[in-house]
């Protein structure tokens, strides 16, 4: 199913071979600055985008992420962020990610609402060990794989700010690297120059 969406999506771009150059003008905005926060939601990512996360605490996070887009082909874009995230309520860490991004630009509305879909995954330092992180497992470190979801709505007229909802993810991945993981359900403010 997800090949199949893939394979969709990457078909569009002879289907809107017509659009305007007014809506490719974020071809100018190479960097981008990410102001976002968001809260803890388990337990797992596949719950999470299914709409079944729950929020078991008063665990929150507040990032700043810097990025820079550095290649494009038509509608595809590679991006690589450094965020910096702090978190508070029950933990009050630090947190730094260095990331990869993969972002589709092309979307049929996006002259009426400017939307993008990205994916990004990289590598997640915590300056202490999380809490939240060792109820997933006891062996919880403080390196892990980062991962992040995320979805950019903005106007077409003001095409340097969109809105952001991310999904912030440390985790494992199946125990290549570390121990424990955790999910932020995450919104925020995308400032492009």
């Amino acid at each position: 199913m997800a090949a199949k969406s893939l394979l969709f999506l990457f078909s569009l771009p002879n289907a809107f071979a017509d659009n305007d150059k007014e809506e490719d003008n974020t071809l100018e905005h190479k960097w981008f600055l990410t102001v976002y926060g968001g809260v803890h939601a388990q337990k797992t990512l596949g719950g999470l985008l299914t709409f079944q996360a729950t929020f078991p605490d008063d665990t929150y996070i507040a990032v700043a992420a810097l990025g820079r887009e550095f290649w494009r082909y038509k509608q595809l874009s590679l991006e690589v962020e450094g965020q910096v995230g702090k978190y508070f309520g029950q933990e009050h860490q630090w947190q730094f990610n260095g990331l990869l991004i993969a972002r589709w630009h092309l979307f049929p509305w996006n002259k009426y609402i400017a939307t993008t879909l990205a994916v990004g995954d990289g590598l997640s330092y915590n300056t202490e060990i999380s809490e939240v992180e060792k109820e997933d497992d006891e062996d919880a470190g403080l390196v892990l794989n980062y991962l992040m979801f995320e979805l950019t709505l903005g106007l077409p007229k003001y095409r340097q700010w969109d809105v952001v909802v991310r999904i912030h993810h440390r985790s494992e991945v199946y125990g290549l690297i570390g121990a424990g993981g955790s999910n932020f359900l995450t919104a925020g403010i995308k400032y492009s120059f």
